[in-house]
């Protein structure tokens, strides 16, 4: 089991750059990777992005990309050619004007395209930038590995005392039947009318009465779901959407019975079970 939040970072040295990946994932309903790094780097997002989510399933990864060039993060190229131009157009301009002054050196390299920075281009940088990204996914992965087992322990915790609320459950389900043909024989007895306990019309509305109120066969569905979510939980694997499915199926499970019985011990124990659900499902918002 994984769970969907984690960090890792990795560093690389090329030939001309260097680079350092930082991947930052939280929960997410699918999987989507989000890419920051300068505008030159821009061309590397497809690939960065492939390789993320070869290795995760869901959640919202955030992959930060820094390049530094081996001669400084602020290299720059000299255009000794567009320099040149430079120069002798300024130096025509002074003289068509006849303004007096030299050209220096700072106005040069201060002059528009002169001097532009380095852009990391060719395979050189892709290697690098991947070899960066691998490390910081596997840290991220590990990260995001150990999270799950932490989350797993606590499942598998709550789906225990869910269990054993459910079986408490069992043994009130017949007594509920029986309070419910006791409301209405005493409801009968108010009302002043003689009815033999015998009589067919009663027997049909107890009958009746019962199998409205009968809750055997969502505590059945309840129990299976519950062995289900504990067989995923020892499976592994990317369960998360399953494990989610499973704890809706049990809150309706559990909804109807509470709403099929007003048994005051029924319904402290369906509550019960309620809050348990819920802080199950806050558990899952971060698994895989």
């Amino acid at each position: 089991m994984t769970s969907m939040t984690g960090h890792g970072r990795g560093e690389s040295r090329g030939k001309a750059w260097s680079a350092v990946v930082e991947c930052f994932s939280v929960n997410r309903k699918s999987a989507e990777v989000v890419f920051h790094a300068e505008r030159s780097a821009a061309w590397l997002e497809p690939v960065v992005r492939e390789r993320v989510l070869a290795s995760v399933a869901r959640g919202r990864v955030q992959v930060n990309l820094t390049l530094t060039h081996a001669s400084g993060s602020h290299a720059g190229i000299l255009d000794v050619a567009r320099a040149r131009t430079f120069v002798l157009e300024a130096r025509a301009l002074a003289k068509s004007l006849r303004i007096p002054g030299e050209i220096t050196i700072s106005d040069v390299l201060e002059a528009p395209g002169v001097v532009r920075s380095a852009e990391p281009s060719g395979e050189g940088v892709k290697e690098t930038v991947l070899a960066a990204l691998d490390r910081a996914i596997d840290g991220m992965v590990s990260t995001r590995r150990r999270e799950g087992l932490a989350l797993r322990k606590v499942l598998e915790k709550a789906v225990t005392k869910l269990g054993g609320t459910a079986k408490k459950i069992s043994p009130l389900a017949k007594r509920v039947t029986l309070q419910q043909r006791e409301v209405l024989l005493k409801r009968i007895a108010r009302s002043g009318v003689d009815i033999p306990a015998d009589d067919p019309r009663l027997l049909t509305e107890v009958a009746l009465l019962a199998e409205r109120g009968d809750i055997t066969e969502e505590l059945h569905r309840a129990e299976s779901h519950i062995g289900q979510f504990r067989e995923k939980l020892a499976g592994g694997g990317t369960v998360g959407r399953t494990l989610e499915f499973l704890a809706q199926e049990l809150g309706r499970e559990f909804n109807t019975i509470g709403s099929k019985s007003s048994d005051t011990a029924l319904a402290r124990l369906v509550i019960e079970a309620k809050a348990e659900l819920d802080r199950i499902r806050e558990q899952l918002a971060n698994i895989e």
